[in-house]
């Protein structure tokens, strides 16, 4: 409920739209369709027709269409029953679906991490399953630190350079977590690709090794081929104003440490330029 504003009125011209329906059968899929690497993750068509452009869903229990076009976004969701639609396997599926979309339409990103906020200014912190982003979140939560979120962050640009956005979506730590409200964005101080070693360092990253590295941190929008042009060109973008460097960490590793470690490599970043 904090994600909503309680003053909020009428739809905006770049606000969604959607239609809810039961859905008189199960979706014909298999569960082959719906696994990639090893995860489950609804499988998304294209919709290819004259006057209209979107995406049809097909998750284990529910169907949706996303429209793609400019301004107000058309989409409807079909669940088998009512109760299922407030699952996260549903609706918050069909959420993180729709805010990559959206977000690669305005040159911003949706990317797994975990995202702290220290001083005001968000960490986004890009791994791989088990590279420790939970690990991390919790530690800094427990110092302090303010979580946008443990699994998927949101990372648009502004007038004054990129913001993370606070958003709902969550994962092993955030769903017991009082996130920041959905008004909340901070300044992003930098990317942190995030690695498990027998020492703590940070080192800095080539913006191509950056750009191939966090291209695989976008989900949804990368396996579509229709979208390739645009999210490469939305995450060289983001590389050339965000600093990215490589953080190696160990799981008794200090978050005062880690943190201190990160701003000292992202103050030699902005002094090399």
């Amino acid at each position: 409920p904090n994600f909503v504003s309680k003053t909020a009125g009428g739809i905006n011209e770049d606000g969604l739209e959607c239609q809810v329906y039961r859905l008189g059968h199960f979706p014909a899929v298999s569960p082959a369709e719906l696994t990639r690497d090893g995860l489950y993750a609804p499988r998304i068509d294209r919709i290819n027709r004259r006057h209209s452009s979107g995406i049809e869903v097909t998750g284990i229990n529910f169907e949706a269409r996303i429209g793609l076009g400019p301004g107000r976004t058309q989409a409807s969701l079909g669940v088998v029953r009512e109760d299922e639609l407030a699952q996260a396997n549903v609706i918050e599926n069909f959420l993180r679906i729709f805010t990559a979309y959206r977000a690669l339409s305005v040159q911003g990103v949706m990317l797994h991490s975990a995202g702290l906020v220290f001083d005001d200014r968000a960490y986004i912190f890009s791994g791989r399953s088990n590279a420790g982003k939970t690990t991390l979140t919790r530690k800094a939560y427990e110092k302090g630190a303010w979580v946008l979120s443990d699994d998927i962050n949101l990372v648009l640009p502004g007038k004054e350079g990129y913001q993370a956005h606070a958003v709902p979506f969550t994962g092993e730590f955030g769903r017991t977590l009082d996130h920041r409200g959905g008004e909340k964005k901070y300044p992003v101080a930098g990317i942190i690709l995030l690695e498990q070693g027998d020492e703590l360092k940070t080192e800095p990253v080539r913006r191509s090794a950056a750009a191939a590295r966090l291209l695989t941190g976008c989900p949804f929008v990368n396996a579509d081929a229709r979208q390739t042009d645009r999210l490469f060109d939305a995450v060289i973008k983001l590389v050339a104003q965000v600093p990215v460097i490589r953080l190696t960490s160990r799981r008794a590793d200090d978050i005062d440490a880690i943190i201190k470690k990160i701003k000292i490599e992202f103050s030699h970043a902005k002094q090399s330029g």
